[in-house]
């Protein structure tokens, strides 16, 4: 396990306030959060939008296998900011990890989104999560489009 820091950064054709909307309201994450053939299932997100306040999801993968996120919110700064992690999970692959994602208003119609997650994971995860962040990003994409 080492401590690692991935940054990805996504140009969104919607306002700040609707790419902050499909962020936080778990109607709305259940439609796009999770890598291709993932789902989130909306009875598997709890969310209590507060520094502190609860942050789970499960995402369920093509094959079944349940993947549990239970942490807490840090930042809640909206529509500008938001953060939430774990400090330590199951995972054999993670130990832990802090998500920060800042939403950056453009222009009326457009949002940069810069996500900083700090994980103390195994080296192989970097790339599984990049890709992962990627494919969801795709996800949310389609969505914002619709």
């Amino acid at each position: 396990m080492g401590e690692h820091t991935i940054v990805i950064e996504r140009l969104l054709d919607a306002p700040r306030e609707l790419v902050w909307q499909v962020w936080t309201e778990p109607d709305e994450v259940t439609k796009w959060w999770g890598p291709e053939h993932f789902t989130t299932p909306r009875e598997k997100i709890e969310f209590d939008l507060r520094p502190g306040g609860v942050c789970r999801l499960t995402m369920v993968g093509p094959d079944g296998e349940e993947y549990p996120s239970d942490g807490h919110f840090g930042v809640v700064e909206p529509p500008e900011r938001l953060s939430f992690g774990e400090e330590t999970t199951d995972h054999p692959m993670i130990e832990s990890g802090e998500t920060t994602i800042e939403f950056i208003e453009l222009d009326e119609r457009h949002t940069r989104v810069v996500i900083t997650s700090r994980l103390v994971c195994a080296d192989d995860l970097i790339a599984m999560a990049q890709a992962g962040w990627a494919s969801q990003l795709d996800k949310l994409e389609r969505l914002l489009a619709a």
